[in-house]
């Protein structure tokens, strides 16, 4: 895989395939976790289709859904994102050197994913009770925004950043990202 740099520094894969690489168990956890939260998003966006598609009293019903969904959602993000957050990006950092600008894009569409996420939980919150179809609607585009920062996101961490960590990582840090993961 070629990798290029857009316009806002984040990494965009050009059209080659990234040869298959075997990772060890802590990015394989890292990698496997992403299936669930997949699945979730999936989840949560095909409530949000609904949403933009139906009207009336079914809307605010939905929504309700889709807010259970999207806090549960949350969680489990919170706790994968920890992980990368507090083990795998200072160790690739260091490797990286300070003039390499990976991490710091990873970060950066961590905190945009759950920027968007509380954007929608606190909408909601202020909405309460008073959540119209029109407000419901419009809230759901947090969730939306979310799906799609996260998919990007994921795809680019599977594709490029799981293989560099395997390369650029020693047997040692390897095997200390693992215990911090167990500990967790």
């Amino acid at each position: 895989m070629i990798l290029e740099m857009d316009g806002e520094g984040i990494m965009e894969g050009l059209t080659m395939e990234a040869p298959k690489v075997e990772l060890c168990t802590p990015l394989q956890q890292l990698k496997d976790e992403h299936v669930s939260l997949r699945a979730d998003m999936n989840l949560f966006y095909e409530i949000s289709e609904e949403i933009e598609s139906d009207s009336g009293p079914t809307v605010v019903l939905l929504f309700s859904k889709l807010y259970n969904q999207v806090s549960a959602f949350t969680k489990k993000l919170k706790a994968h994102s920890k992980r990368e957050d507090e083990g795998l990006f200072p160790m690739m950092a260091r490797c990286l050197g300070e003039n390499d600008r990976t991490i710091e894009n990873m970060e950066f569409e961590h905190e945009k994913a759950e920027q968007h996420l509380q954007d929608f939980l606190t909408e909601a919150v202020r909405a309460g009770a008073t959540l119209s179809e029109h407000d419901a609607q419009a809230i759901t585009v947090y969730a939306v925004q979310a799906h799609a920062t996260l998919t990007q996101h994921f795809a680019k961490e599977e594709k490029v950043l799981f293989p560099l960590a395997e390369q650029i990582l020693s047997a040692d840090e390897k095997k200390e990202l693992q215990q911090q993961f167990q500990m967790q």
